[in-house]
């Protein structure tokens, strides 16, 4: 969810103003979100966490339910005999999915469990589905409540009328956040060392270890999606051959007997069988089975901590870990993606820092920070003997106006001090559960509400920050005396008329190959810091004193001035 999905409402409700109107509102069914929770969590293929399932519940709720309303409000919706016809089919497919041997244990569990009975599966669920489903066909084979913009192109705004529908419904903006961001995640997720005993597709796949040593996903979701191309071919191959539906939590068990079968000794599949039997135990301890009971959407009803003993972050604080983000990023963010990073980052510290004392009365010792401080002032003064991190300091504490103390006390230390209690609730099981995560966006929103640091507040003001004029490239590309990687982004001209990259990112990650090797041998004879906007002065004076051949020297040079005017906003 992002703020600038509100920036268009005024010129949409311009357009169409029936579509805001407060006439025949349509709120979403109390029962038709206890369903769709239900649903996702043990039919959908995607195995995701409680947290998760509860957001998008009600994320897909508002979809479904804003497209319905938009049309409602402009009398388009379903005739009678259509809704007569689809309650007649709905009725007849449950019927068929009630004598479904697989089917019908998983349905009559969920109708006791969540006090439904079948009609109130078809009208309060079923129905909103498949009405949501038909009006969205017709209204863009139609162009029936489709709204027209200056091209002559017809669309249905969607994003302006789910804000407009949340409005409605009374569910804010930072409440939405709170539910997307209240996942349990694991402290230290890095990729493992130790051996795993089958494949695993990297961009994915992501494993570590609980408490007892068991190897875990790094996060509480499983998915079929995740599998190698082979894997999910042989899970293919069960589902056809076992007579099974879409692999999802009600039917997990029934894939992992028909592996076992499968892994049997002088069975041709037994090797992939056995890799994916594996996968499954990982699974099996891993990702939660059950869910208890459904929740109960308090809209707006925000955890906080006690705003009386909240320890709050300091103004500088936060503008330093900014500053400091633009400044030194390999990476070279945007003034507004610093700006989203530095409040991410401070919320997450201060919202550990006041979790561990409010809730388990655990701060860092005394002893412990004074020796951390002496460190960092060690490691500082060893810094400052580089004469271009010296100049970088002094810009930096005279554009803030405060002694060097500040910069140690209030942003340093205060850095070094997450770090060691991040590791101390690791190493004594404080706050965290058996797999070795906590619930960092809910410790994270009672934070922001305390410290009334909302949400909504800071994408507006990211939105803001983004409405600066877009340099587009020059087209054909200019013929530049050296050459780019087909990686590279392209040539544009600032307001002077020279030329610069257009959506630049690291440059490292674009080179030739030539190129990265002299580059790599600058950064090795000179032990320089990762290429940013603070470092890039002293990377072009020592490029001029490398020895290394003249015309790839000139060539890498030319290509840092471009890459300096490119990242100077």
């Amino acid at each position: 969810m992002s703020y600038w999905q509100k920036q268009s409402k005024e010129t949409n409700e311009q357009m169409n103003p029936l579509a805001d109107s407060g006439d025949n509102f349509r709120p979403i069914s109390e029962i038709y979100l206890k369903i769709h929770q239900y649903e996702l969590f043990y039919r959908d293929h995607r195995m995701q966490s409680k947290e998760a399932v509860t957001f998008f519940a009600l994320n897909d709720a508002i979809n479904k339910y804003a497209l319905i309303d938009y049309l409602h409000q402009q009398n388009i919706t379903l005739s009678e005999e259509k809704r007569q016809l689809q309650r007649e089919l709905l009725e007849e497919q449950l019927t068929k999915d009630l004598q479904d041997h697989l089917l019908k244990p998983y349905l009559e569990t969920m109708f006791q469990a969540l006090n439904i009975s079948n009609q109130d599966y078809i009208e309060q669920y079923l129905l909103i589905n498949t009405e949501h489903d038909l009006l969205k066909e017709d209204m863009f084979s139609s162009n029936k409540g489709l709204v027209q913009d200056e091209t002559g192109l017809f669309s249905y705004p969607s994003s302006d009328q789910q804000t407009l529908y949340q409005e409605k419904m009374k569910i804010s903006f930072d409440y939405m956040e709170y539910l997307a961001e209240s996942e349990f995640i694991h402290i230290k997720p890095d990729r493992p060392t130790f051996d795993l005993p089958f494949a695993i597709d990297s961009t994915f796949f992501n494993f570590t270890k609980n408490l007892a040593g068991e190897t875990i996903f790094a996060s509480k979701e499983f998915s079929e999606s995740d599998l190698t191309m082979e894997q999910r071919d042989f899970l293919y191959v069960i589902k056809k051959q076992y007579n099974l539906h879409e692999l999802a939590r009600y039917n997990f068990i029934l894939y992992k007997n028909a592996l076992q079968q499968e892994a049997a000794p002088g069975s041709e599949n037994q090797a992939i069988a056995n890799e994916l039997m594996e996968i499954f135990k990982i699974a099996e301890r891993t990702i939660d089975w059950e869910i208890g009971e459904v929740t109960k959407y308090e809209f707006n009803e925000i955890p906080m901590f006690d705003v009386n003993q909240l320890r709050k972050h300091k103004d500088i604080t936060l503008q330093l870990y900014e500053h400091e983000y633009y400044y030194r990023e390999e990476e070279i963010p945007k003034k507004f993606y610093a700006f989203r990073i530095a409040n991410e980052e401070i919320v997450a510290m201060y919202a550990l820092f006041n979790y561990l004392k409010q809730d388990f009365g655990i701060e860092l010792d005394e002893t412990i920070r004074s020796s951390t401080r002496a460190k960092i002032e060690k490691s500082l003064n060893e810094q400052l003997q580089n004469p271009y991190y010296k100049k970088y300091m002094d810009n930096l504490l005279q554009t803030f106006e405060i002694p060097l103390s500040s910069y140690i006390n209030d942003y340093l230390l205060v850095k070094e001090e997450y770090e060691l209690l991040l590791q101390l609730i690791k190493d004594r099981n404080i706050g965290i559960d058996h797999d070795g995560r906590y619930n960092k966006g809910w410790i994270e929103a009672r934070y922001r509400t305390a410290a009334n640091l909302l949400w909504e507040d800071q994408f507006k003001k990211m939105w803001d920050m983004q409405l600066d004029e877009v340099v587009k490239p020059l087209e054909p590309q200019p013929e530049l005396s050296f050459t780019l990687s087909e990686y590279a982004p392209p040539i544009g001209l600032n307001n002077e008329g020279q030329y610069i990259f257009v959506n630049i990112y690291a440059l490292h990650s674009w080179l030739t190959d030539e190129q990265q090797t002299l580059f790599d041998l600058l950064v090795k004879t000179y032990d320089l810091p990762v290429l940013s906007r603070y470092s890039i002065t002293e990377y072009k004076d020592k490029l001029e004193l490398l020895k290394a051949d003249e015309s790839e020297k000139k060539q890498l040079l030319e290509i840092l001035e471009i890459f300096e005017r490119s990242i100077r906003e």
